[in-house]
């Protein structure tokens, strides 16, 4: 009775693995799939658990970050940041800038917020020096 319950909560972490992959759902199915062969020799519930208990900590502390290690994460990014990409590209001033307030820039089909050293006039071209979270330092070219 007990391993059916088992088998069941195994295929449901399987399936919730499959729509996260992450591993911690991989390993609560296999911390089942341990349990439902203690259910199947006919040992108390409380016995069950305590060993679906154990299994999972084990996993977690000593398994788990063997997983991390051998299988890359795809959440490391290998695409560089936006920052990387536009500075030391050329932009055309669309709104005149001066030292003391931001002007508007167009690079790549884009208008970007950009702030100077000097004052530099509208449809002049300007390098990027600089990227601040949506605010672009520019260099007369």
């Amino acid at each position: 009775m007990f391993a059916l319950a088992w088998l069941i909560l195994t295929a449901v972490l399987v399936l919730i693995e499959l729509h996260t992959g992450t591993f911690y759902f991989l390993l609560l199915a296999a911390a089942s799939i341990l349990t439902m062969i203690t259910a199947l020799a006919g040992l108390p519930i409380l016995v069950q658990c305590f060993t679906f208990v154990v299994a999972i900590a084990l996993m977690y502390v000593f398994l788990l970050p063997l997983l991390r290690k051998v299988i890359p994460s795809s959440s490391k990014s290998t695409i560089p940041p936006l920052s990387d990409y536009l500075v030391g590209q050329e932009a055309f001033v669309v709104q005149t800038i001066s030292p003391d307030e931001a002007g508007l820039v167009k690079v790549h089909g884009e208008i970007w917020s950009a702030v100077g050293n000097e004052r530099i006039e509208e449809g002049s071209k300007v390098i990027i020096a600089q990227v601040s979270v949506t605010k672009l330092f520019v260099t007369k070219e």
